[in-house]
């Protein structure tokens, strides 16, 4: 990246880490992923895309307080968890010890040198890095994503949208990833996943 690129992607990162520090400081579970009917919903979807055999190796990108990360590590060997926030990394170390975890910005975090995994999970996390003036590198993301995947390996999307607007700015996440290379294996909204006028869309894809 040019500099010019190196300081609005640092300014991007700098504002959604403030934003997430701020939001998860002051109280736990501020997003209520752990009580609330339609998060309790989106959690149960996304672990039943990840249903079936044990997995070898998987990332949760936005990982937020381990809450799903702790249902990952009773699915996968190994588990590597990434989020922006230390405040809710703190957390998530204390609920889940046997997970990695990682601080980092998803627009411009990449695993070690040589790492693959057998599944990525992105829950609601996409539409944070799709910000005016870090286009170009957000753009980048998808391939980037879909580059860390085995073989026949699953990607599982889940974002809540409101209204035809959001939901098809929510399936255009499933597009970009397709032009990328995955292919689609399903893709509906989840039953139960209502809040108000809140929904949320489930896509699991497969690296070929």
């Amino acid at each position: 990246m040019s500099l010019w690129t190196d300081l609005r992607v640092g300014w991007q990162s700098f504002k959604t880490r403030r934003k997430m520090n701020r939001q998860f400081g002051r109280r736990e579970d501020p997003f209520s992923y752990g009580e609330t009917p339609y998060e309790l919903a989106r959690l149960d979807a996304m672990q039943a895309a990840l249903s079936g055999p044990r997995w070898n190796s998987v990332l949760e990108a936005g990982c937020a307080e381990g809450h799903f990360t702790q249902r990952l590590a009773r699915l996968a060997d190994r588990v590597t968890a990434l989020d922006i926030s230390a405040v809710a990394l703190s957390r998530a170390r204390r609920r889940v010890p046997t997970a990695d975890f990682a601080e980092g910005d998803l627009l411009t975090w990449t695993p070690p040198a040589g790492t693959s995994y057998d599944a990525i999970v992105l829950g609601d996390v996409l539409y944070y890095l799709d910000r005016e003036g870090v286009s170009d590198v957000y753009a980048e993301v998808f391939a980037r994503i879909a580059s860390w995947l085995k073989p026949g390996g699953r990607l599982i999307l889940a974002h809540g949208y409101a209204g035809d607007e959001e939901f098809a700015h929510r399936r255009c996440f499933r597009e970009r990833f397709e032009a990328a290379g995955l292919r689609l294996i399903c893709e509906a909204p989840v039953d139960g996943a209502e809040r108000g006028a809140v929904r949320c869309l489930l896509s699991v894809l497969s690296a070929r």
